[in-house]
């Protein structure tokens, strides 16, 4: 994997999900738009007609389990065996210990590969869209979610950049955040977009330990620990203050045909 931002990528998250197996799916799975999660918003994507699916960096399983149907046999795959020991233990599976760029599963395979986070934390993208479209049968289908920068409110803003000023950075990946020009990149890879949204998530901070939580799911590959405890002091202080803090999580699902 290149460097990015001076950073060793494949040594940091290979650190961070063995000492942090469950972190990302902690964060995703409380943050709410109505009575949703963006794990139910990329579920819904997928026709209920695609009965083998292909997690795509399954992480702990969250993903996995929301794409559960009868009928429908769904393949959790991620390169981090504590992740996929976490997942184990929480449903049967079936798990796989893999290379997303390197797919052990056969040309034409798959209905649907889907991929919560995936597409900016696996790079080089291009590779990686190559794989997912090599197993895909015609007609199937990819699908994602990524964080993107808006939906934002002002008050959004606000939080982000008093957040960002304690830690002296936003959080970071190695894939880039937004994606510009998508459906050339697609079309290059013999897939075609069909869907482009966007929505605003929020998780909302009511103590401490929620506040631990949610900063030590972040990639902060150049952080220093004071810097944390400082993030985490500036949203107790806010929680004191208000009775809460809600931290919005934009996120963007994008939705191809191959």
């Amino acid at each position: 994997m290149a460097r990015r931002f001076g950073v060793d990528w494949d040594s940091y998250l290979q650190g961070f999900h063995t000492e942090r197996p469950g972190s990302t799916e902690q964060v995703l799975s409380r943050a709410m738009n109505g009575h949703h999660t963006p794990y139910r918003w990329l579920a819904r994507a997928v026709s209920a007609r695609a009965t083998t699916v292909l997690d795509l960096a399954c992480g702990a399983g969250a993903m996995t389990r929301e794409l559960e149907l009868p009928g429908r046999l769904v393949v959790g795959i991620d390169i981090s065996a504590a992740e996929l020991e976490l997942a184990q233990r929480r449903n049967e599976g079936p798990w796989v210990r893999g290379d997303a760029l390197r797919l052990p599963f056969a040309d034409e395979s798959l209905d649907a590969v889907v991929s919560s986070m995936g597409m900016v934390v696996i790079h080089p993208t291009s590779r990686l869209l190559a794989e997912a479209a090599r197993v895909l049968r015609p007609g199937g289908m990819l699908a994602f979610i990524a964080p993107t920068v808006r939906p934002v409110s002002p008050g959004d803003v606000r939080i982000g950049a008093n957040l960002a000023s304690r830690l002296r950075t936003l959080p970071r990946f190695p894939g880039p955040l937004e994606f510009t020009d998508f459906a050339a990149t697609l079309r290059n890879h013999g897939m075609r977009k069909y869907e482009d949204g966007r929505e605003r998530y929020h998780v909302t901070i009511h103590s401490r330990t929620d506040a631990e939580t949610m900063v030590s799911a972040l990639y902060l590959p150049t952080t220093s620990q004071s810097r944390l405890d400082a993030a985490i002091a500036y949203l107790e202080h806010e929680v004191r203050k208000n009775g809460k803090v809600e931290l919005a999580v934009p996120m963007r699902r994008i939705v191809a045909l191959k």
